[in-house]
């Protein structure tokens, strides 16, 4: 998928309200350390290195580095690391006060996918907190065999062990960057144990 459209459609919008919300719950007086896994554009990176957290945001796109360094200062650009890969690619990850995911993970390969998480989940500090998206069996793009899909009993298995805050589904009618589509989205905020 071509994804320069996409991006160019998501150029100057508000950081998404899933990490909006996970950041008030990281309640952090020092911000710490952030991944963000698919980063896209780069909104929420650039709002997360804006708000004094270091970052390690990750991206397939061989476009993404620029988008996200767009406009930051050189103190910000030095709590940035970015690695151009995709999912199936990213190896262990930092440990990380907080993991954002926007609209990214139903991407990463099925086959794959249960080892990414597997990933994300001993990337989480004691008390860490995850907000990502994951899709549903409903959505309009659940018979691509390229990507991942989840219903809600299997995203609470996901979620075992953590201490979820929010897991709302929303399963309706839509537009997206790519124009309209059915969305069943498992919008999720979660805390790791401390």
């Amino acid at each position: 998928m071509d994804w320069t459209e996409f991006y160019d459609n998501q150029a100057g919008r508000a950081a998404r309200p899933v990490l909006l919300q996970a950041l008030e719950l990281c309640g952090v007086d020092q911000p710490g350390t952030a991944l963000d896994l698919g980063c896209g554009e780069g909104t929420e990176s650039r709002h997360l290195l804006v708000n004094g957290w270091r970052v390690h945001a990750f991206d397939a796109d061989p476009a993404a580095e620029a988008r996200v360094k767009a406009g930051l200062d050189e103190d910000q650009l030095g709590r940035l690391a970015f690695l151009q890969a995709r999912f199936e690619g990213l190896g262990e990850l930092p440990a990380a006060d907080l993991v954002y995911s926007g609209f990214a993970l139903p991407f990463c390969d099925p086959v794959a996918f249960p080892g990414v998480w597997a990933g994300i989940r001993s990337a989480l500090k004691p008390g860490a907190v995850i907000a990502a998206e994951l899709f549903g069996p409903h959505d309009s793009w659940a018979d691509r065999a390229d990507m991942n899909f989840h219903d809600r009993a299997a995203v609470e298995v996901l979620l075992s062990g953590l201490d979820v805050r929010s897991l709302v589904e929303d399963d309706r009618p839509g537009q997206s960057g790519l124009g309209p589509k059915h969305w069943h989205v498992f919008h999720i905020i979660a805390r790791n144990p401390d």
